[in-house]
């Protein structure tokens, strides 16, 4: 499968201009050499331009957060994969941003896909447990940051998470 990267890459450019180009990105302004050629490479590398993605809308209105955690990766196969700590910066019914993320191991995160497991140390949610997965990756005030989507909340869970949402 193509991706963005292999194009910037044949492009000359950064992988975040092919992106903005090829999602049409309002306010951006490319030279139109360069939207030509990004184009051009992505259609000769097989990379369908006409099924791109929509733009993410988030669900539900995040409130402003500031709790310790402890996260578990674990593999598609349920393996353990690395246990570790997190802030959660902002929280919404459907998910949430970590920040300052320390793992027991130097492995980092795994590329193959991955669920993680998320128990809140403090605050109104102590001790609340929620299976998340990785959605993106993104700078906040200098801080790299990753934001999760929350799956298959138990009731009693999404009762907890309204009362402070």
């Amino acid at each position: 499968m193509v991706t963005q990267l292999e194009i910037a890459r044949r492009a000359g450019t950064d992988a975040s201009t092919v992106s903005k180009i090829l999602n049409r990105k309002p306010g951006n302004v490319f030279k139109k050499e360069t939207i030509r050629r990004v184009f051009k490479i992505a259609r000769e590398l097989g990379y369908d331009v006409d099924q791109l993605k929509h733009q993410h809308r988030r669900e539900h209105r995040r409130r402003p957060a500031d709790f310790r955690l402890e996260l578990s990766i674990y593999l598609a196969d349920g393996t353990l994969f690395v246990r570790g700590t997190a802030v959660m910066r902002d929280l919404s019914l459907s998910g949430a941003l970590l920040s300052r993320m320390r793992l027991s191991a130097t492995s980092g995160i795994p590329l193959e896909p991955h669920t993680i497991g998320l128990r809140l140390l403090e605050g109104p949610l102590k001790d609340l447990e929620l299976q998340s997965r990785p959605v993106r990756f993104l700078q906040r005030k200098g801080v790299i940051c990753l934001a999760v989507a929350f799956e298959r909340v138990q009731e009693a869970a999404l009762r907890r998470l309204q009362k402070i949402v």
